[in-house]
């Protein structure tokens, strides 16, 4: 025997089976107390309105109420008691109300009588409390009273034409009431998606890596929301509001990306082929793809604060270039695209000669504006691809990709000679090199281990001079 899977689409048409059905289960309570309330209203006024009823028949009209109070009550518990009686609660809760509307239009009268005005007031609170549906039924269910209602008059009595106006009147009730519950039903589920939409995408957008991946996010969710329209996201100068323009035989729609200062960062822009003036954007759209452009700006922001704090953790106070911990990063990252490529790396490393006779002659804050000066050197000699960093307290190193060890030597070179021709606060510096270099193979370790022996040779040979071989 084959074993049934159970589908998406099938667990789709359960949940809104149970939803209906805990949605009815609510409204069948609440009804009920409307009905208790309203027959305790009607109970007091066949005692007290109509004039033309003798006692007898006001005893009777209150105690029919009375037992439609109950009934009610006792209909009111049954779902509680057994949940899969709620629709047969239900259905008997509209044969309550048609069997009273019958006492109460017999005893005010017969056919011609006040009681069978309760049909347009029973058919718009079912209507609203349960459904259209539920309306219909109760609208045959009026009909039917009505029917007997005749069938019990007198031959001379009041006929068919006497029932026809609170038939009709209930008739109307039901169908106006229909269409504005329709009306609502669409608005709710419009609203209902258009929160969706934005939840999808700002949960997307809270999540975002990268701008990339906001950029992404943004334009798909606009592309829900707008279909038919080809939409772009981009980063830079934004329009200060939303714009429509015409641009040839396509209309355009530009809104601004900012941040919550206000701060431009980009647009959304959606362009289509349409021979209007104006782009034909309905205004809830336009409100969601507001939405998405706010929490892409917010989603850009965090991503600018979280690169800001990391640049700030990968950067020295003092210099301004990289720090240690970035330093070994970039190392690890260049060793392993010059063993995926084969290009060499050269590594410089450099120390300021007789830094702590420096600082004892001239103060430390002279020794940070040598500091300070090395590191302008070092950045002046720094490709766009290559990383300067200081990673110890007079200590300093460059990374040099694509460079091999005679050309990572004639950098420090210039660097040794930019260095030596500043003119820091005291007294000029001169500063030592080291040179390495690694074309695919080692690892960073022994890469940095040969250039620090090659600096601390410069050291011992004299300082002042740059070591690219391997001292001996």
């Amino acid at each position: 025997m084959a074993q049934q899977v159970e589908t998406p689409a099938d667990r789709t048409g359960d949940d809104r089976r149970r939803r209906d059905w805990y949605a009815l289960e609510e409204r069948h309570a609440t009804l009920q107390k409307v009905r208790v309330a309203g027959l305790a209203a009607v109970a007091v006024a066949a005692l007290a309105v109509p004039r033309d009823l003798s006692p007898g028949e006001r005893g009777l009209a209150v105690a029919a109420c009375l037992a439609a109070i109950l009934l009610h009550v006792v209909l009111a518990l049954v779902p509680l008691r057994w949940e899969r009686r709620l629709l047969l609660a239900a259905d008997a809760s509209l044969l309550v109300d048609a069997a009273l509307v019958v006492v109460l239009a017999e005893l005010s009268g017969g056919p011609g009588g006040l009681g069978l005005w309760l049909l347009p007031v029973v058919a718009l609170a079912v209507t609203l409390g349960y459904s259209v549906w539920f309306g219909v039924k109760a609208l045959v269910l009026g009909g039917i009273a009505a029917a007997g209602l005749v069938a019990l008059a007198q031959p001379d009595g009041p006929g068919a034409e006497e029932v026809a106006g609170p038939l009709v009147l209930a008739a109307v009730v039901v169908a106006v009431s229909g269409v504005l519950i329709g009306v609502d039903r669409r608005d709710t589920e419009r609203s209902a998606r258009k929160a969706t939409r934005l939840h999808a995408a700002s949960s997307a957008l809270l999540i975002a890596e990268d701008r990339d991946a906001v950029l992404l996010t943004a334009r798909i969710g606009v592309e829900e929301i707008l279909p038919g329209w080809e939409v772009t996201v981009a980063l830079g100068e934004a329009p200060a509001t939303t714009r429509f323009w015409r641009d040839g035989e396509r209309s355009l729609i530009e809104i601004p990306i900012t941040a919550a200062g206000g701060r431009p960062l980009g647009r959304i822009t959606a362009s289509r082929r349409l021979p209007r003036l104006r782009a034909h954007v309905r205004a809830r759209q336009l409100d969601e793809a507001r939405g998405i452009a706010a929490a892409a700006g917010a989603a850009l922001e965090r991503i600018a604060d979280i690169e800001r704090l990391s640049e700030l953790s990968m950067a020295d106070g003092l210099t301004g270039l990289g720090n240690r911990r970035a330093f070994d990063q970039a190392l690890d990252e260049e060793l392993a695209r010059a063993a995926r490529t084969g290009a060499p790396l050269g590594l410089v490393i450099l120390d300021v000669d007789h830094f702590k006779r420096f600082n004892d002659r001239h103060g430390h804050q002279a020794g940070d504006g040598a500091l300070t000066a090395v590191a302008a050197v070092l950045a002046s000699e720094a490709r766009t691809e290559d990383r300067a960093c200081r990673i110890g307290g007079e200590e300093f190193a460059l990374l040099l990709p694509g460079a091999d060890e005679a050309a990572a030597a004639g950098v420090a070179e210039r660097i040794r000679r930019g260095v030596e021709a500043a003119d820091p606060p005291g007294e000029p510096v001169t500063v030592s090199l080291g040179v390495a270099a690694a074309r695919g193979e080692g690892d960073a370790r022994a890469l940095f281990a040969e250039a620090d022996a090659r600096l601390y040779a410069a050291k011992s040979g004299g300082r002042n001079r740059v070591v690219a071989t391997a001292p001996t």
